[in-house]
């Protein structure tokens, strides 16, 4: 895994474009409130959310809601979970990037590489941006995953696939 700071580093639309709804949140505050988040204005993003909260000492991340394109990645819905509960001390740099975002009070965005079930690798991208709710500390976090199109669960199947045809016609 990799991560960054720079929006200019990243590919992923989605990550993209809740990066820049994030900054016109914002304004010329350090942080966006969560009540100037309206799911309805970036409907389009919402089954690649998760919210998120933070919780201390010491530092630990809850899931309070997972979008359904992440519920169906990861093969299970996070929702009321601990990040700390579900990964291994391999994928620890999960717990890193949202405890820099809350320390440091920005996105931090990044890259992931994981083995699909038949052994492929999957890419994709995610941002982790904090919110704040009246005040000046980080008190949730608005995430995105970016499959680019495709889950990772799905891959291997769609890989595989023969392309449909006319069943009355031959074959060539």
């Amino acid at each position: 895994m990799a991560s960054w700071t720079e929006i200019s580093k990243t590919t992923a639309p989605l990550v993209r474009q809740l990066h820049y709804y994030w900054l016109s949140k914002r304004g010329a505050a350090a942080l966006p409130d969560r009540s100037l988040i309206d799911p309805a204005e970036i409907k389009s993003l919402l089954p690649n959310i998760l919210i998120a909260e933070p919780s201390h000492p010491p530092f630990r991340v809850r899931y309070r809601l997972i979008g359904s394109r992440v519920a169906a990645a990861s093969g299970m819905d996070l929702t009321g979970r601990y990040l700390d509960e579900m990964v291994s001390s391999d994928d620890a740099q999960w717990q890193d990037y949202y405890q820099q975002a809350w320390s440091e009070k920005i996105p931090v965005l990044g890259e992931v590489v994981v083995p699909t079930l038949h052994g492929d690798q999957f890419r994709y991208e995610f941002g982790i941006f904090p919110l704040s709710k009246g005040g000046d500390s980080v008190e949730q976090f608005i995430s995105i995953e970016d499959y680019g199109g495709r889950e990772p669960r799905l891959k291997q199947i769609e890989d595989k696939m023969e392309p449909w045809r006319d069943a009355d016609k031959p074959s060539r």
